[in-house]
């Protein structure tokens, strides 16, 4: 009996708690929704800065000598292939974070940062590519 009474008094007050969550929840999962919404766009935009950012970077370094072999041409230079190489990379770490933030939204305002950060750092890459002259014997090719 004493069992019984116990058990009784657990599920009544597992009951009116759960009834007072439900009570709340919804206007914290409609005001989470939206936090989580606004996150997500703010990706986007993070995720259009950094695909900006790559063009600049590929822009920079264009018919330029290149120190990568990986990135280099037959003639040394940065060109169709770096520009692939590049773009795969870019379009890879995209298509990851999207796959992430698709699945748990709560990320999305990390890899905000991170693709900010990111982009930062192409556009210094970018910056410094600018002030490099082409290689002459390149120049007089065209």
């Amino acid at each position: 009996m004493r069992n019984l009474l116990v058990l009784t008094v657990f599920a009544t007050l597992t009951a009116q708690m759960s009834f007072a969550e439900v009570l709340e929840h919804p206007r914290n999962l409609k005001e989470e929704a939206r936090i989580q919404e606004k996150a997500q766009k703010r990706w986007m935009w993070s995720a259009i800065a950094l695909t900006a950012a790559s063009f600049a970077d590929v822009h920079s370094s264009w018919g330029k000598r290149e120190a990568n072999s990986l990135l280099r041409s037959n003639d040394g230079t940065f060109g169709g292939k770096g520009l692939a190489i590049k773009m795969s990379m870019v379009g890879g770490i995209l298509l990851g974070q999207h796959v992430m933030v698709s699945k748990s939204p709560s990320i999305a305002k990390a890899l905000t940062f991170t693709n900010y950060g990111m982009a930062g750092m192409k556009i210094g890459v970018a910056a410094r590519n600018y002030q490099i002259e082409k290689p002459k014997y390149l120049l007089r090719q065209q």
